[in-house]
Formats: C-alpha cells, sequence, structure tokens
C-alpha cells in the first residue's frame, strides 16, 4: 500500500497535470487539430507491456513488423521496460502511477501525427485514476483509434469494484476499462466471444467495426514436434503467473494417471509451479527466445479453465501454440477452445462435468496416433491461426 506522504505526492503531481490537461482536451473537441495532418501510411501503436511480454510480441511486434513490410512507417511506444516495470510494481512506488500518466500524457499529443493509431489493452495498466482522461483525450484528437484486447479485461480487475476516499479525490474508476469501451469506435478483439460482448454493450457499434484477429503465431518456419513413441509421456503448460492456478484442477487426475503411466508435468511460466502432486514438476522459465524448443519438449498441451465469465473471456493462446507446433492438446470445452479444436481429430475437449483422467487415459492409449493428431492440429492453426492467415483482413480493417 501507499503510505501518506506517497499519497500526498501522487495527489499533487495528478492534479498539475489533470487540470492543464482539461483545458487542453476541451480546445482538441473545438479544433480537433485542423492545423495538423497525418502523415499517411503510418500507424502508432501504444503498447500496453514492455517488448518481454508475449503480448507485446504477438499482438503488437509481429503486426508491426507485417505493416513495415508493406512500406509504411510505425512505431511503438510503451512506458516502462521490463527492469523497471517489475521493480516498480513490486514496490507499489508512485512513480508507477506518475510515470505512465505523463508519459502516455505526451505520447497522446503526438497521435495526430500519424493515420492510424492502435492501443494495446489499455493506456496505462494498473492506473485506473482520471477519469478515463488520457482515454477521453485521446479519441478527441484521434476519433477512430482502435482498441485491440484479447482477454475479459473488465473481470480480470474485478470490475465494477468500490473506490475508496483517496481514489475519490484522484477521479478513480471502479469499472475504467468497461467505461472506455464505450469511447473507442472501433476494435480489434481476440475472439468471436468478445466481439459479442461488445455489442452487446455498446449497442451504437455496427458489426463490421470489430474485428476478431485471434492471437496469431508464425511457426511455419519452426520445425514440428517430433514424437517417440516410446517412454515418458510429457504433459505441459505454458502461461503467465496469475494462471498457474488453473493446474491445480490437474493435479488429483494426473495423480491417478501416474499410478499406470510414467509421466511428469513441464510448466513454461514467469514463476515456479509448486504442488503435491506424485510426478516430477519441471518448471521452465519463459523467455520469448526459448520458449518453441521448450514446448517441443511437451507431448500433452493442457489448458484447463473454469466455466466463469473470466475464463469465457480467455482467447485461447496456449492452444494455437501448442497445435501450431504439433503437439496434441487436451483442454476444458469452454468458449473459443470449442472453434479451435475439433474433438478427437486435431485435439481433445474436456466437458465442464467430465472426468480428466478419463480424458487422459483415451488421449494416452492413442498414442500411436500422435504424429499424425498433431499434423492435423498444425494445418489448422497454419489455415486459421497463423499471422499469414489473418493479414489480409488486419490490413484492411486499419487503412
Amino acid at each position: 500500500m501507499l503510505n501518506f506522504f506517497n499519497h500526498i505526492f501522487l495527489l499533487l503531481v495528478f492534479w498539475s497535470v489533470y487540470i492543464p490537461g482539461s483545458i487542453l482536451t476541451g480546445i482538441f473537441k473545438v479544433c480537433r487539430i485542423s492545423n495538423s495532418r497525418p502523415q499517411s501510411n503510418s500507424v502508432l501503436y501504444l503498447a500496453a507491456f514492455f517488448a518481454e511480454n508475449a503480448g507485446y510480441q504477438y499482438r503488437v511486434n509481429k503486426w508491426a513488423e507485417i505493416i513495415r513490410s508493406q512500406g509504411c512507417e510505425v512505431d511503438i511506444k510503451a512506458v516502462f521496460n521490463k527492469e523497471e516495470f517489475e521493480k516498480l510494481t513490486e514496490r507499489n512506488h508512485p512513480l508507477l502511477y506518475i510515470k505512465s500518466f505523463v508519459l502516455r500524457f505526451f505520447q497522446i499529443l503526438q497521435a495526430r501525427k500519424y493515420k492510424t493509431v492502435i492501443v494495446r489493452r489499455e493506456l496505462c495498466i494498473f492506473n485506473d485514476y482520471g477519469n478515463l482522461f488520457l482515454e477521453k483525450l485521446l479519441v478527441s484528437i484521434h476519433p477512430f483509434v482502435i482498441l485491440d484486447f484479447d482477454d475479459d479485461i473488465a473481470y480480470a480487475k474485478n470490475e465494477k469494484r468500490e473506490v475508496n476516499l483517496f481514489g475519490k479525490f484522484m477521479l478513480e474508476s471502479g469499472e475504467k476499462f468497461t467505461k472506455s469501451l464505450k469511447l473507442y469506435q472501433r476494435f480489434i478483439v481476440g475472439s468471436n466471444y468478445l466481439k459479442q460482448y461488445l455489442l452487446e454493450l455498446n449497442p451504437k457499434l455496427s458489426d463490421n467495426s470489430v474485428l476478431v484477429i485471434p492471437t496469431c503465431v508464425d511457426y511455419h518456419k519452426s520445425d514440428k514436434k517430433e514424437y517417440n513413441p516410446n517412454g515418458m509421456i510429457s504433459f505441459g503448460w505454458i502461461g503467465g503467473n496469475y494462471n498457474l492456478k488453473l493446474l491445480d484442477k490437474l493435479i488429483p487426475s494426473l495423480n491417478k494417471l501416474s499410478k499406470s503411466h510414467p509421466i511428469n508435468l513441464k510448466v513454461i511460466s514467469g514463476k515456479a509451479y509448486s504442488a503435491d502432486a506424485n510426478f516430477e514438476i519441471e518448471n521452465l522459465p519463459w523467455s520469448i527466445d526459448t520458449q518453441i524448443d521448450q514446448l517441443k519438449q511437451i507431448d500433452i498441451g493442457l489448458m484447463p479453465l473454469n466455466n466463469t465469465d473470466e475464463d469465457k473471456g480467455k482467447c485461447g493462446f496456449k492452444l494455437i501454440q501448442y497445435m501450431g507446433l504439433g503437439i496434441v492438446s487436451i483442454a476444458s470445452g469452454v468458449t473459443v477452445n470449442n472453434e479451435i479444436i475439433e474433438d478427437d481429430r486435431n485435439g481433445y475437449l474436456v466437458a465442464d462435468d467430465e472426468d480428466w483422467e478419463s480424458v487422459f487415459q483415451k488421449v494416452i492409449s492413442k498414442k500411436d496416433r500422435f504424429s499424425e493428431i498433431g499434423a492435423k492440429a498444425r494445418k489448422s492453426i497454419q489455415d486459421k491461426y497463423s499471422f499469414e492467415a489473418n493479414t489480409k483482413n488486419y490490413l484492411s480493417f486499419i487503412e
């Protein structure tokens, strides 16, 4: 928690920016910066995280490379590097809020120079102060800005939540992300579920103002997973620290399975996972450079979910990664997973009321078909969930 003096310091800095900034916003609404024309064929990404983040790579940087290959100028602007972000969030330092607010303010002022502006997730992560001032400023400067997201962020942030007294002084919004969705006019989302959510939340949106683009992969240059028909079965999971808890629901079933089959579990994440397991759990630290080689150590990729609003908003990137490399996958039959997997053809689905152990046993009994199933999985990802398959729609939408 911020101490008293940090609260006061943060309050003073915020109001010193917010008051003149609010006046500036009003001026922009009147004149729309008529004397400043955007450069043609130019795109600005306002990235939520740093370059080492998976979302940065797969929903910002990879697309930026593709757009540049079309002869366009592309800039990516973030707020923090990885080291600084982790240091400030660990201590909940006031600079986390002050720097993000001030830097974004000046980055937004530069948005008028670009033909297209794409916001990744939110303008300021963990900073809900300011009565959506930055969002309002951005759409007043660039009314057709695009918001890109691939999770139910409002649910993940526990919106609608109570705001304390300090938060009220800071004009904090307990439902900032939800309110921001009514400011933007164009969206790129990771699933049909999120598109439907948007259209129901904001009936003024037209169907063609929301584009569904999965979080894509470019694994066509990577060799597919090679299966060894003998030996231990390696189950695997890849994901962020927050979602490690989803593995807990699988441990009892894997413990039972380990009595009849030699297995281990490889966890690729930013934090070590531990559980009361009767089998080996190997933690592999995630990095953008090593993840493909790490994934190829997995025989069966796992994507457990709960049938909750939060998990329904997830967009299946784990499956896309596993299957794109030809890895046999097992996933909860929740929303987008049902679109990615054709059960018993290119992967396996587990119904909400189904026992995971019985599905594990069924899949292992087909071990001699893993290469065949993996090949079908890889083709389905290349056909629907690769950058190549989605480039035409993406480029047409952001023009």
